[in-house]
This record gives C-alpha cells, sequence and structure tokens, in this order.
C-alpha cells in the first residue's frame, strides 16, 4: 500500500475564535499525534509502515507521519482493546475501501465490521489491528490520510466543549451529520455516547496537540483550571528538541501538549 497523500480540502489555518464569551478567547492549536502502547513498538510501527502508510519520522523506526500527525508506538504491557475506551478508535480515509480492508485482514487484522456504505456519508469498516487498535477505514475521498480521533463518553456534549475550550477547533457537521471539531492538521475530533474506561488502560494511551510554546500554553490551561499530571519535561531527538507535559482530559483520556522545535518537521 503507498503512504496515504496530504489532501488540504478540509485543512484550516490556525486561528483564534470567541469561546462561550467575549472575554475568552481560545487559541486553535494543530493536532500533534496520537501514541500507543504495545509489547513490541517496533514491530507496531512496521505493520502501520507496511500496511497502512506513513512516512517515518524524527530519526526514528517507531514513529510515523501522516500529513502532519504522527502515529507514536511506547512499550506497553496487558492494555485493554481499545474499543470501549474514552479513545475507543482511529480513523483513516483511503481511496479503494475494498481493498484496503482486504490488504489489511491478510496482513493478520480481524474485521469487525465488513464494508458498509452509509447513505449520505461514505463507506466503512472496521478492523482490529494486531495489537488490539480499532481502526475505521473510510473512502472520503476528499480527505485522504489520517482523518480523525473517536472518543467515547457518557455526555458527548461536555466532552466537546472541553476540548474546544482548551484547544480552539472550529465545530462541524461532518458531511452534515456528523458532528465534531476540525482541527489544524486536518484531523477531525468526533465523540460518541458511551461507558468507557481511562485511555492508560487501553492500547490507544494518549492523544496530543501542538504547544508553540510550553510556558504559556501551561499558564493558560492551568488558568482554565485544567489539572496538569506532569510538569514540563525536555527530550533530546535525532531531529531536534522537544518539550512536552501532559494534562487530565475528560472521562479519563490522558492529553499530551508538546513544543517542537522549530526545525523540525511539522
Amino acid at each position: 500500500m503507498r503512504p496515504f497523500a496530504a489532501q488540504a480540502i478540509y485543512v484550516i489555518t490556525s486561528v483564534v475564535f470567541i469561546a462561550g464569551s467575549a472575554s475568552a478567547q481560545t487559541t486553535t492549536r494543530l493536532y500533534d499525534h496520537v501514541h500507543m502502547a504495545v509489547a513490541d513498538p517496533q514491530a507496531a510501527a512496521q505493520w502501520y509502515h507496511d500496511h497502512v502508510g506513513g512516512e517515518w519520522v524524527d530519526g526514528r523506526t517507531d514513529r510515523l507521519l501522516f500529513g502532519t500527525t504522527r502515529i507514536m508506538f511506547l512499550r506497553g504491557q496487558n492494555r485493554k482493546p481499545s474499543a470501549g475506551g474514552v479513545i475507543d478508535h482511529l480513523g483513516f480515509s483511503v481511496a479503494d475501501l475494498g481493498v484496503t480492508v482486504d490488504e489489511l485482514e491478510s496482513a493478520g487484522a480481524t474485521v469487525t465490521t465488513p464494508e458498509r456504505d452509509v447513505p449520505g456519508l461514505f463507506k466503512l469498516a472496521f478492523i482490529d489491528d494486531p495489537w488490539g487498535v480499532r481502526l475505521e477505514f473510510i473512502e472520503d475521498t476528499q480527505h485522504l490520510g489520517f482523518h480523525h480521533v473517536h472518543l467515547r463518553s457518557p455526555d458527548p456534549e461536555s466532552t466537546y466543549q472541553w476540548y474546544e475550550d482548551q484547544f480552539g477547533g472550529v465545530r462541524l457537521n461532518l458531511r452534515g451529520r456528523l458532528e465534531g471539531i476540525l482541527y489544524p492538521g486536518n484531523v477531525w475530533l468526533l465523540v460518541q455516547r458511551g461507558e468507557t474506561f481511562p485511555s492508560r488502560e487501553g492500547v490507544i494511551d494518549h492523544i496530543g496537540w501542538r504547544a508553540p510554546e510550553t510556558a504559556p500554553t501551561v499558564a493558560d490551561l492551568v488558568t482554565k483550571g485544567v489539572e496538569l499530571t506532569s510538569q514540563p519535561r525536555e527530550m533530546t531527538l535525532p531531529n531536534g528538541m522537544i518539550e512536552y507535559f501532559y494534562v487530565a482530559g475528560p472521562d479519563g483520556a490522558r492529553v499530551e501538549l508538546v513544543q517542537r522545535a522549530a526545525d523540525m518537521r511539522w
């Protein structure tokens, strides 16, 4: 399978918009990454590279770049499959759904929902990868590549509001049917209603947004009452320095903010 091409149909630039009142402004942040916890990060990354796409990034073979979004793999044991977790599944859009699903099944994935056409929306299918990550593949020809993160929450509206308050984005209806938030990086955040479990128990450990400058971002989030679960720390990668920290999201979602060196790719 060839790596996904970056599409710009839905891409939005960083903007500032009013959230709640004229005195409360939220900066829209670039969506940055998804981090998975698996027993063998190298094997998982290679499987995604070979069968889903993406380009090696950051001088590492445990992370892939899809457009401007990283999919990264860390070592983790005894994690629950993602289905039913607060980060339930990830979505990718492909040009030919049938061919993609057949290839993934041949490569060890389990098809849990065979291909079907949802009128007014798109064709879709669900699989579980060999590590228990639930993946949705769709045919949205206007938006190929990494497409969305799908959360679960007992109260979707309050969850949408939390992410909108912290990270901005644009509230839209995908194809006029599915409520969501679209972030720069061309990534949708979608939320479905349901009971759930924290992301640190599941194979999708956390999701992440970009923090252009760490200190002001920390100050902004703390002012809004967001709980920091780690203090900022630095890490040196082969292609540059990053600074990162974690916050507690709704329903047990672990959320990371990352400041990347200016000369790093995306």
